[in-house]
């Protein structure tokens, strides 16, 4: 049974992953070695193939979609800037004894702190090396069902990590951070939130309309389940914020408010990349109060289609105007008067 919720799929059917064949000179080195000898080439090519029956073949895999990642920030109108993000578009190199199915492992994240910027850079250094730690074992399959119990893991094990190191301080720190996570395994994306920090993909319909499929959800105090919880655990809900003042009802940090029902269990889902798939906007708040997602996908596509930003600087003309974007958007942002740090991530999703 499939532990996540999966997002809605295109129409049309998806081809699978092409495998490579085995090495062709195989054989050819074989009969070489053989052909000293009075056996006929034949001979020679039926031993070797009788020799190697009973071994299982061995298959190189790649990705069929490469993922590029483009980032802008602004600090904008605060005195500090408490944003945070992590683009790694490889990690199997940091993953011991991965199985050879696991091809590609890639981690994006973004983290917007509040109260103080030591959480958001906490979750930043750490987050990631403890998702590493857990990484599943076993086979592709296998590992994609253990993904949702190793990334509650990893940001609960930050949590805790965090606020061990905040409350040794006089005073303790009360920094808190929102967090957003993908990690990519082979061709299968994974996101795990927490707080207002969301991500949105951008896919095409088959009559070539370009549409938002969110990835995530805001927590917030004012969501129904997210209230509930909280006046359970003794605290309350004022202006839609906890207590009156903090606006998330989920985040790494945040001390004083964890025996108040504010959790640091986030929501995970799974989503196939496909064919139809142009790429992701991952980014924090200081973005979405002031674009909706549908309002960002048009606003990114007018940039990813302008032609007159041509290739520059040894980048090709896909990075010139996925960089543009993600400039462009953090820049809108602050014009709109978002009065929030901001941080875009683009991650652009072109067949390899």
């Amino acid at each position: 049974m499939d532990l996540f919720g999966d997002l809605p799929e295109p129409g049309i059917s998806e081809a699978p992953v092409k495998l490579c064949e085995d090495n062709p000179d195989r054989d050819k080195s074989n009969t070489a070695l053989d052909s000293m000898n009075t056996v006929s080439v034949n001979n020679c090519k039926r031993k070797a193939e009788e020799k190697n029956e009973d071994k299982p073949a061995k298959q190189k895999t790649s990705v069929k979609y490469k993922l590029s990642p483009f980032f802008a920030e602004r600090q904008g109108e605060r005195d500090e800037m408490q944003d945070e993000h992590v683009l790694l578009q490889d990690v199997t190199q940091q993953i011991p004894n991965l199985h050879p199915s696991v091809y590609r492992v890639a981690f994006f994240a973004v983290f917007d702190g509040h109260g103080g910027a030591r959480a958001s850079r906490f979750a930043s250094k750490n987050l990631h090396k403890f998702l590493l730690d857990r990484f599943p074992k076993g086979e592709v399959s296998q590992v994609e069902k253990d993904m949702k119990k190793t990334m509650v893991e990893a940001f609960k094990k930050t949590d805790d990590e965090f606020l061990k190191e905040a409350s040794k301080m006089k005073p303790a720190w009360k920094d808190g951070t929102t967090a957003t996570v993908i990690v990519v395994v082979n061709d299968t994306a994974f996101i795990a939130w927490l707080g207002d920090s969301q991500a949105v993909l951008c896919r095409c319909k088959e009559d070539n309309s370009d549409v938002p499929i969110p990835l995530s959800t805001e927590h917030s105090p004012s969501v129904y389940e997210e209230r509930i919880r909280i006046q359970k655990a003794g605290g309350h809900v004022k202006d839609g914020r906890v207590l009156g003042v903090l606006e998330v009802s989920r985040s790494i940090g945040d001390g004083q408010y964890k025996k108040l029902g504010v959790s640091c269990l986030p929501d995970v889902k799974k989503c196939q990349l496909t064919d139809q798939d142009r790429y992701i906007v991952l980014a924090c708040d200081g973005l979405w109060k002031c674009f909706s997602f549908k309002e960002c996908i048009n606003f990114t596509n007018k940039i990813l289609e302008d032609e007159t930003l041509q290739e520059t600087d040894g980048k090709t003309v896909r990075e010139v105007r996925c960089q543009t974007a993600c400039q462009k958007l953090a820049n809108e942002a602050v014009l709109r008067l978002s009065a929030d740090n901001v941080t875009v991530v683009l991650i652009s999703i072109a067949k390899t």
